[in-house]
């Protein structure tokens, strides 16, 4: 019986974070999360989703779209990378394949992941930093910047310092960022790539919307006494 990975679904305190499936050394990916799949036997690769884990760490992936031209073909212990992007990185995870499922859903049985590889650096280097910052989503959040660079930052928050509010990928955000010494504030608006909960905090991946100038030069200050 294959069993969705529920970890991460207890509202507590009122934060509300998406379901994640724990992959290796403190990697993680959200259920739903969008993948392309390649089994290397096979030379064959088809986009996917991430449906959960069972109760063993084993990882489940969809196969709505595949399962006819997959049938047949696999063979317990085949290769399997499979591929994701998460906060403008793209990562990848070696894996064996296990077995097919169709109950409830068409479904692909991996092995737990050992490692997790990044495979795609960064355009632009994200710069440490403490910045405190509200973030508008149907209600509004308290929250900090802890990295940040022109095209995102990551926030975060302690669960138990948190209000109640949905926060979830996908989202579109308004940032208000509070900077020490500078003569005013900054607003940018983003969307949410992605949310996970470390141990008693929460974090948020965010993609921005153009840039103001005032904050790019801002964010360039921060570059320069960085470096």
């Amino acid at each position: 019986m294959l069993y969705a990975d529920d970890r991460e679904t207890t509202a507590k305190k009122g934060v509300f974070v998406m379901q994640t499936v724990e992959l290796a050394h403190g990697y993680s990916l959200e259920v739903g999360a969008a993948i392309q799949v390649r089994i290397e036997d096979i030379d064959f690769m088809f986009g996917s989703r991430l449906i959960g884990s069972d109760k063993d760490g084993r990882v489940l992936v969809s196969t709505d779209d595949a399962m006819d031209r997959l049938e047949g073909r696999l063979r317990p212990g085949m290769i399997v990378s499979t591929y994701y992007l998460a906060d403008e990185i793209y990562h990848m995870f070696n894996t064996r394949f296990e077995s097919l499922s169709s109950d409830p859903q068409p479904t692909m049985v991996l092995e737990a992941p050992t490692e997790v590889l990044n495979v795609e650096r960064r355009s632009q280097r994200r710069i440490n930093c403490t910045l405190p910052a509200r973030v508008d989503v149907r209600k509004t959040l308290s929250m900090e910047i802890v990295d940040i660079n022109h095209k995102g930052c990551r926030v975060t928050a302690p669960v138990d310092a948190a209000e109640t509010v949905r926060l979830a990928s996908s989202d579109r955000i308004l940032l208000r960022i509070r900077a020490p010494q500078a003569p005013h504030g900054y607003i940018v608006e983003g969307q949410v790539r992605n949310v996970y909960r470390r141990g008693e905090t929460i974090e948020a991946g965010v993609l921005f919307d153009t840039l103001p100038e005032t904050l790019k030069s801002y964010i360039e200050s921060l570059t320069t006494a960085d470096g």
